[in-house]
């Protein structure tokens, strides 16, 4: 209905439209089109509340673009609109000066709470958390809470929890709603609250968050200060993104272009992000060629080696990879930890020792049909059983090593993984040849 009220040019149908529709919905449309200068004639038709929350559903290049091209005026109705952590996360995205100009700009309470977001890491928990918060003492009523949310609805906006604080802002428990709603007027908070409350403090790194979420099937999450006294609040629709931000990045760096997105227009950017891993690459390259290179006589008198050889290296990169993949989720989960390190090293060499055996039986068996040689065959099955295992052991230990040295696994594995697959490939299928030859 949008586009056929845009490409009508009825402005004013459009207008009506557009307070009507979903914020996402309109977001998706803005993303669809081409020419910003469309993008904005639809923008500048929202109220700054639904535009506010139209610019958080935005695609990130889209989102760029148009807030380069609206006014500091325009930005500042924008910021003021939007909860505290989308106001941060929004001007952070901003050159450094245009950042302080709409600051400046913004009333007191804002310019003082998003800067103070502003201070903390983007992917820290004090970076992500929203400080709209309505804490309460422990001697407060349920009657006298009840009147107080009547009386200051903004303050209990996307409110899961009631938090409960001592006098110096010490968390003490939490009272979820349904409890709220089922206890008495009479009752005191401190009667009714979780003190077992999950809290999580403000330089914990998004990632972690996102664990503690999972982990304890939490709508939302306190943010504590290194004193215990409560900061802000992190919401189940904060960790949604997080969790997509991370596994993102964590599939770019597994392909070496980490930070990189297919709508970034700077080629600048992009071979920064891919030419140090290409580079290692060829370094990786070059040890597979020095490898074969030291069995050049053997390749002279069985040229069909050049062939298959590549076919026990490729096999087991490709398991390497695999095994490489499930262990770096495995970290980022949290799910692989010392105690059972060898329990998965030990399933992932039996998966390897199984699949070895019946491709290696392929591989010789079509090997033999093909050349007729059973001694080819037989050093091809053999190699490629040997490889398999030597991918499982270098997936599992890898980014286990990395993890444990302080590197990101999911930056590095790949390259070695395959890097060793590929050399210890060659090295073993034309060692093997050469002793049989």
């Amino acid at each position: 209905m949008l586009a056929e009220l845009a490409e009508a040019g009825d402005t004013e149908a459009l207008a009506r439209q557009a307070a009507e529709t979903h914020p996402a919905d309109i977001a998706e449309y803005l993303d669809t089109l081409k020419e910003l200068e469309a993008q904005l004639n639809v923008f500048d038709l929202l109220a700054a509340p639904q535009a506010s929350e139209v610019v958080r559903k935005l695609s990130e290049p889209c989102r760029e673009a148009l807030l380069e091209a609206l006014s500091d005026q325009r930005l500042s109705a924008l910021v003021e609109g939007l909860d505290t952590d989308d106001a941060a996360d929004l001007l952070g995205d901003l050159p450094e000066g245009r950042r302080q100009a709409l600051l400046f700009r913004a009333s007191p309470e804002t310019r003082r709470v998003v800067g103070d977001l502003l201070a903390y890491p983007e992917d820290s928990a004090g970076g992500i958390m929203k400080t709209e918060l309505a804490p309460m003492r422990a001697g407060t009523t349920v009657g006298e809470l009840t009147d107080h949310i009547r009386t200051h609805p903004q303050d209990f906006r996307d409110v899961h929890n009631i938090f409960v604080t001592a006098e110096d802002d010490r968390l003490l428990g939490a009272v979820p709603i349904r409890e709220l709603i089922l206890a008495r007027t009479e009752t005191l908070l401190g009667e009714i609250m979780d003190t077992d409350v999950v809290s999580v403090g403000v330089d914990v790194d998004q990632e972690e968050v996102a664990h503690l979420f999972e982990k304890y099937d939490l709508l939302s999450l306190p943010v504590v200060d290194a004193e215990d006294r409560l900061s802000g609040r992190i919401t189940v629709d904060d960790v949604v993104y997080v969790i997509e931000e991370e596994a993102t990045e964590d599939m770019l760096r597994l392909a070496g272009v980490g930070g990189e997105t297919i709508g970034s227009p700077q080629a600048a950017h992009a071979i920064r992000a891919r030419l140090p891993w290409l580079a290692l690459n060829l370094v990786t390259a070059t040890m597979s060629a020095a490898a074969i290179a030291v069995f050049e006589e053997t390749i002279e008198q069985v040229a069909i080696a050049a062939a298959f050889m590549t076919i026990v290296a490729s096999q087991g990169g490709n398991a390497g990879v695999q095994t490489m993949t499930l262990i770096v989720r495995g970290l980022a989960l949290g799910e692989l930890q010392a105690s059972n390190t060898m329990r998965i090293l030990r399933r992932e060499s039996l998966v390897a020792l199984i699949n070895g055996v019946l491709l290696g039986i392929l591989a010789g068996g079509v090997a033999y049909i093909w050349r007729g040689d059973l001694a080819l065959s037989l050093v091809l099955g053999l190699a490629m059983l040997m490889n398999l295992l030597v991918a499982a052991t270098l997936g599992s230990l890898v980014p286990t090593m990395l993890e444990l040295a302080g590197v990101d696994p999911a930056v590095s594995s790949s390259v070695l993984v395959t890097a060793g697959t590929d050399v210890l490939g060659f090295l073993i299928f034309l060692g093997i040849l050469t002793l049989v030859i």
